[in-house]
Formats: structure tokens, C-alpha cells, sequence
């Protein structure tokens, strides 16, 4: 059994920064509920605190995840001191009586994210690369796991997420998502605004993550305390919120499309929303009485007429000419 102080509890944040989003988010609805992206960073770097405060052996890696691009905010392994302009506010009375890694984690993230917004191109319609970040974290787990070798990690994710799902992303983030359960990462959706995203609840749901939509986005902080502060050992003491249904509907490899019922490969398993003669992906043919029984083919009335040799080729007359004085039809 490994000792409690070996264990490092590691929380990865992922960020979703969709500018849109967030500004629908902002907009106040019938309810009077709304959130903005300045007031949810806010209430994020209370629960990073908290979580900090948990353990001192607790750790943190957060990512944004930006229209096409996804950058690493902050990491507590990759840590290299603070500069100059931060070791000269320390003595202000402002940070006398805050704790430095607090401020340290509160100061980073807050810059690392309005850097982010400012850096944004005002025409660009990418969608978030939620993927991007997540295999990007997923990378960064793999590596701190193999250099760690004095202390256990258990790593798990959190996201963020505002936007909708982008069916474009759904190969890579099934890859991301195999992976995660190889290593044994839970990934956990705060799903904050919007509705459902399919995707990720299939993430949350594949992972032996948590999946939770917020009833009020005001109350983002005790959701976050309350369902997403406690680590992967202490849940299984804890009766959390569980996915009652779960969609677990697939996108075509073809047109990317969510598709209720698909055409899978028997080689490399790729999904097809429509029975094909060979496959997209690994480029196989699939047996013709295969693709008959799917119904696919030309329908049997509309099978082309062979054609006959001209009368007396062969000393008989053909049945599809027809003979002289034999009267005929128009129709």
C-alpha cells in the first residue's frame, strides 16, 4: 500500500474560451441567471485554491482551449520561480497575508487568459480546440507520470466547456478518450452553458468521469466544491451525481454526420452512414452479397439488358428482335 504522502493528487483544467459563448453566457436570461467569463474565472481560481489547500501534495495543470488553437496556462511541475516584478509586489499589503503559491496560481492563470482574448483574431470562426488541449494534457500526464518515479500520481481532468459539440472532432477526441481509459484518467464535464454535448458526456461516461450540466450558472463555485473538488480516491467514499442516459451515438466517418444507425468496417471499424462498396479509411472491398443484403446496388427492375447477337448470326432468330410482321405495341 502507498503512503499517503506519495500520492499526488493531480487536477488538469481545461478552459474553454469561446468568446461567443461566454457572451451569451453574460446575457441575462428570463431567470435572471447569468455568468461571464471574467466572474467564472474568478470562482475557478477560488476552487484551484482550494484544491491547493487540500494537500500540500496536490497538483495543477490548467490549458485553455482557444478558437484553433489551445495554449498551457499554468503547471505546478513546470514551475521556475517567480520574477522580479512578482517577488517585489510580495512585500505590498495587498499579498502581506496571501499565501504565495495562491497568488502565484491566481496571478498566471489570470494573465495567461486575458492574453489569450487579446491575442484573438476578430474573424475567425474555428471552433474551440477543446481536442487540442485535451490531447495535449493528456501528453503532459504521461510524461509527469514517468518522471515521478518517487511519488504516485493520480491525474484526472476537468473541462470547462461553454461551447457545442463539433462533429468534426469526434474521431480525435475517441482517440483521446481510448487513451485516457488506458491510463486510468477520469475526464469530468462542467458543462456551463449550452446544451448537452454529446461527446463529452460519451467522455465523461468511457472515462468513469462525472458529467454535470449546471441548473444555475450563478452557483458555479458550490458546483464546483461540491462535485468536482473531491479526488479520484476520496469518490468512492462520496455518492456523486451519476449519467442516468447516456448518448452514445456516433459521427460518420464520411460526412461527419451523428448518425442513429451506421455501416461499420469489419477491418478498421470506421463508420459510414450509408452501405459503401470499399471502405474510406483502410481502403477494403466488401463482399458483393454483403452489400446486396444491406440494399445496396441498382434495384432489381432497373438491371440493364444484355445484348443479342443480330438475327441469323448464329442460325436462329433473337428473342429480344423482333421477327418480320410481328406486330408491336407502343406504350
Amino acid at each position: 500500500m502507498v503512503a499517503a504522502d506519495r500520492i499526488h493528487d493531480l487536477l488538469c483544467i481545461i478552459i474553454d474560451t469561446n468568446v461567443l459563448a461566454w457572451h451569451e453566457s453574460a446575457q441575462s436570461s428570463e431567470s435572471g441567471d447569468r455568468l461571464s467569463l471574467s466572474e467564472a474565472l474568478e470562482t475557478l481560481l477560488v476552487f484551484l485554491n482550494a484544491h491547493l489547500a487540500l494537500r500540500d501534495q496536490n497538483e495543477l495543470l490548467v490549458y485553455g482551449a482557444g478558437p484553433g488553437h489551445s495554449e498551457m496556462i499554468y503547471s505546478s511541475f513546470d514551475d521556475q520561480g517567480e520574477s522580479s516584478a512578482d517577488h517585489a509586489s510580495e512585500t505590498n499589503e495587498r499579498y502581506a497575508s496571501t499565501f504565495p503559491r495562491f497568488r502565484q496560481v491566481d496571478t498566471q492563470v489570470s494573465k495567461a487568459v486575458g492574453q489569450m482574448m487579446r491575442e484573438l483574431e476578430p474573424d475567425t470562426d474555428a471552433p474551440p480546440a477543446i481536442v487540442s488541449a485535451l490531447a495535449r494534457t493528456l501528453c503532459h500526464i504521461n510524461r509527469i507520470s514517468r518522471e515521478e518515479t518517487k511519488h504516485t500520481i493520480k491525474p484526472r481532468v476537468l473541462l470547462l466547456s461553454v461551447s457545442h459539440d463539433s462533429s468534426s472532432q469526434y474521431i480525435p477526441l475517441m482517440n483521446c478518450i481510448f487513451s485516457a481509459q488506458k491510463a486510468n484518467v477520469p475526464i469530468d464535464v462542467c458543462k456551463i452553458y449550452g446544451d448537452d454535448a454529446v461527446f463529452l458526456q460519451q467522455a465523461a461516461y468511457l472515462s468513469s468521469g462525472i458529467y454535470y450540466k449546471l441548473e444555475k450558472r450563478a452557483g458555479l463555485l458550490q458546483y464546483l466544491m461540491m462535485t468536482f473538488l473531491p479526488g479520484v480516491t476520496s469518490r468512492k467514499l462520496l455518492n456523486l451525481p451519476s449519467q442516468d442516459a447516456v448518448d452514445l451515438r456516433a459521427a460518420c466517418f464520411c460526412h461527419q454526420r451523428i448518425v442513429d444507425i451506421g455501416f461499420v468496417c469489419s477491418v478498421c471499424l470506421s463508420i459510414f452512414c450509408t452501405p459503401r462498396p470499399s471502405c474510406l479509411t483502410c481502403r477494403t472491398k466488401f463482399p458483393l452479397s454483403t452489400l446486396k443484403r444491406l440494399g445496396f446496388g441498382p434495384a432489381k427492375g432497373n438491371a440493364p439488358l444484355k445484348r443479342k447477337r443480330p438475327d441469323g448470326a448464329n442460325g436462329t432468330t433473337s428473342p429480344a428482335t423482333p421477327a418480320p410482321n410481328t406486330p408491336t405495341v407502343a406504350i
